[in-house]
C-alpha cells in the first residue's frame, strides 16, 4: 500500500451543494489523480473551509477518513447515476441511509430570533459529527426539484459533479473559470492547428 503524503492545497466549492462539494473532493475518476483526501488532516481542512468545522477538531483517524472517503463514492455514485438517468445502487443508499439515521437523530430545532427557528446538530465529540451536514445536504438535494439539475462535468479530465442554476439549463463544466477555459483554449489550439494545415 502506497502512502501519500498529504499536500496542502485549496478546495473548490463550485457544486452547489455541501454534498456536491464533499463529493468533489476527487477529481478525474476513475483514474483519480487529484485526491484531495489524503490524510486525516486534509478532511479537517475541508471541514473547516466548508464551515462543517467551527472550534476544536474531533480526533480523526486515518480509519475514519476511509469511512468518510467510501461515503463519498457511494454519494458520487448515487448524484452520477441521477445525472445519467440510472437508478441509484441499492447498497449506496442503504449506506447513505444508515449515516442519515445517525445524523438525524443529532439534529434539533434552535431559536435563530422571536419567531424565527433554524435546524442545528446538537454538540458531539465524535468526528462523525463531519459527515452529518453533507448527509443532511444529500437527502435534501435528492428529495428537492434541483436532483433533476445534477451533471456531470463535461471535461475529459474531470469528474465533478454541480447543480445546473443558470437560467437554460445547458450548463456544461464544473467551473468556466477552470474545466471551461480549458476546453475553450483545446478548441482554440485545434482551430488554429487545423487552419495552418
Amino acid at each position: 500500500m502506497v502512502i501519500l503524503e498529504s499536500v496542502q492545497t485549496s478546495f473548490e466549492f463550485s457544486g452547489g451543494a455541501l454534498c456536491l462539494d464533499f463529493v468533489n473532493t476527487l477529481g478525474d475518476r476513475p483514474i483519480g489523480r487529484s485526491e484531495k483526501l489524503q490524510a486525516p488532516e486534509d478532511l479537517e481542512r475541508w471541514a473547516r473551509e466548508a464551515g462543517v468545522l467551527t472550534g476544536s477538531a474531533p480526533p480523526l483517524s486515518p480509519r475514519f477518513l476511509a469511512r468518510a472517503v467510501e461515503l463519498r463514492e457511494r454519494l458520487f455514485r448515487i448524484f452520477a447515476g441521477i445525472s445519467a438517468s440510472t437508478p441509484a445502487p441499492a447498497e449506496d443508499l442503504e449506506a447513505l441511509n444508515r449515516e442519515l439515521a445517525s445524523a438525524l437523530g443529532h439534529l434539533q430545532l434552535e431559536s435563530a430570533a422571536p419567531g424565527e427557528f433554524a435546524w442545528t446538530f446538537r454538540e458531539h465529540d465524535g468526528p462523525e459529527r463531519l459527515l452529518w451536514p453533507i448527509v443532511r445536504s444529500a437527502a435534501e438535494l435528492l428529495t428537492s426539484s434541483e436532483a433533476a439539475e445534477i451533471k456531470v462535468c463535461a471535461s475529459e479530465t474531470c469528474s465533478w459533479l454541480f447543480v445546473d442554476r443558470s437560467r437554460t439549463h445547458r450548463r456544461r463544466w464544473c467551473d468556466m473559470k477552470s474545466c471551461g477555459n480549458r476546453a475553450k483554449a483545446r478548441r482554440h489550439y485545434r482551430r488554429i492547428r487545423e487552419h495552418a494545415r
